[in-house]
């Protein structure tokens, strides 16, 4: 029997920098069965000239309505019985589809699993591990995809999933992949096999949006700092809203909608962008009575670290 195909997903935009090497951990998985998808959106960096290169690559370039668009359509063409997502700034660790496929052997009711990740950054030659986040464990499901690192990219889906459960959300440009992955949890209890190694090793710079090594002082990504916060709320609240909910998942989304509202406060009012801050405190007193508790807590603690930074 042939081992299943498994669908690799790219959504890519000027990525000359970093995407042959993305491809490459691809390739140098050795694995028989894969095809690898890349959805660009129109890049004109030399992207597309790379991407020439490996005659074995579906690619599409057309414009898009975001990462989480390319993503749509990249899994709707997909004919992998599997289905994997990498950004092409990112890269599968060695022996990732071997492992993947051995747990699912193991476990054939699986819809999704889950393995470790490593964020990386490329200073002076030298690449550096910045932090590790293991596989999600059954136990902390719900702190991972609420509060903590969910992991998304080190999560291997059945295409049932999305048979089932739908697409992403392309509204949200930078976080449909963490609330997707709580409504998978919460509609379709889909939860995911634990895979007990690094699978994906995530890339740190200064161009991405997400894994920055850049402060929210900065001008530039403060200000996209303050349309993350605005979508991570937006989707809290839309959660927030359900009579359903379970009481552990109300919670811990309360806190934190609460958390996210003080860091749009303050990255607000540092940016002097005092109504926005304004708006993301009535959003705090919403959905929490005690939320002025929840933003003494978070400046109280930040007042000491930057107190202990400077002695």
């Amino acid at each position: 029997m042939p081992p299943p195909m498994i669908s690799i997903i790219t959504p890519c935009l000027n990525r000359a920098e970093f995407v042959r090497e993305a491809v490459q951990s691809v390739l140098d998985q050795n694995y028989t069965s894969v095809e690898h998808i890349i959805i660009d959106a129109g890049s004109t960096d030399g992207t597309l000239d790379f991407l020439r290169e490996y005659s074995h690559l579906r690619v599409v370039s057309e414009p898009d309505e975001g990462m989480y668009d390319a993503l749509n359509k990249g899994i709707r063409m997909a004919q992998g019985e599997i289905i994997g997502l990498l950004n092409t700034d990112d890269l599968y660790a060695p022996g990732c589809f071997e492992e993947v496929i051995r747990v699912f052997g193991e476990n054939p009711t699986a819809l999704a699993v889950c393995g470790g990740t490593v964020t990386f950054k490329d200073r002076n030659g030298v690449r550096e591990k910045v932090r590790h986040a293991p596989a999600i464990a059954p136990d902390e499901l719900w702190y991972r995809l609420i509060q903590g690192h969910p992991a998304t990219n080190a999560w291997f889906f059945k295409r049932e999933v999305f048979e089932m459960a739908g697409y992403f959300d392309h509204r949200y440009r930078y976080a449909a992949d963490r609330y997707f992955l709580i409504r998978i949890a919460l509609d379709n209890d889909i939860r995911p096999v634990p895979v007990h190694r690094e699978l994906y090793y995530y890339r740190q710079h200064s161009g991405s949006a997400t894994v920055t090594m850049l402060d929210s002082r900065d001008p530039e990504h403060g200000l996209l700092r303050i349309r993350i916060l605005w979508e991570d709320i937006t989707a809290l609240e839309s959660f927030l809203i359900r009579n359903t909910l379970p009481a552990d998942v109300r919670r811990r989304m309360r806190r934190e909608h609460g958390e996210r509202c003080y860091r749009l406060v303050a990255t607000a009012l540092y940016h002097h962008r005092s109504t926005e801050a304004y708006n993301a405190a009535m959003h705090g007193f919403k959905v929490s009575f005690f939320w002025p508790l929840i933003f003494i807590q978070m400046a109280t603690r930040r007042l000491r670290k930057e107190i202990a930074n400077h002695e």
